[in-house]
């Protein structure tokens, strides 16, 4: 009888630990904003998917990326590709942060407008010169594309581009400049994949000061009504 009894105890005891930890998870499920910044300038910003499963997913360059998550209360653990990323919780503002790369992250819930009034993303305030504020410069000569600019452009693809190349791009134009911790182009190029003719995209690219150069992220262009 007494084991019977110790047993029940336990039992009850490791029900009460699952549900506890259920609770504590059950915030985390749903859509939030992932905010990358370099020092005080906004580098990009990104949605992220946080499933039950513990699984998340994000789109990156319009593909999804997936991974899986752990949570104990204060630090939040994502794990995709061999790579893991702690993020703490701050009651206080109801986010996490921490750091990756050498960048500032931070994960927060999108706020939902109240009827009647202008949407609001949540986005934490970014000063002036931040890349969410603005302070995009037209380039000058939208038809050059100089020899520094394709050397910078192709040294960036070849770390983005891995394993079979289905997609071929071409520079066209820088349509813009902007400075941050580094400077962030953007550049408008031909994409031609086999069997899918040519479409447009516009490249954005990031150079850090110390030179080197990353694909920020690649968007298609629309053309036409």
């Amino acid at each position: 009888m007494r084991k019977l009894l110790s047993f029940i105890l336990i039992l009850t005891l490791s029900l009460g630990l699952v549900y506890a930890h259920a609770e504590q998870d059950s915030f985390l499920i749903s859509d939030w904003n992932l905010f990358y910044a370099l020092g005080d300038n906004a580098i990009m910003e990104q949605t992220i998917f946080i499933y039950e499963d513990n699984t998340f997913e994000v789109m990156v360059e319009n593909e999804s990326k997936k991974g899986t998550w752990t949570f104990d209360g204060e630090t939040l653990v994502l794990t995709a590709d061999g790579e893991e990323i702690s993020l703490k919780w701050n009651e206080e503002v109801h986010q996490f942060s921490g750091d990756y790369n050498g960048m500032t992250l931070t994960m927060y819930m999108p706020i939902e407008p109240e009827e009647g009034s202008e949407p609001d993303s949540g986005t934490p305030e970014i000063p002036e010169t931040g890349a969410l504020a603005g302070g995009w410069s037209v380039a000058e000569d939208l038809t050059t594309i100089t020899d520094e600019i394709n050397n910078m452009f192709w040294q960036a693809m070849d770390s983005y581009q891995t394993g079979t190349i289905t997609i071929a791009y071409t520079p066209v134009a820088v349509l813009g400049t902007q400075v941050v911790a580094g400077t962030n182009y953007a550049v408008l190029c031909r994409a031609s994949e086999i069997n899918k003719g040519t479409t447009w995209v516009i490249v954005y690219l990031y150079q850090d000061l110390e030179g080197s150069v990353s694909v920020l992220s690649i968007t298609d262009l629309a053309l036409g009504v």
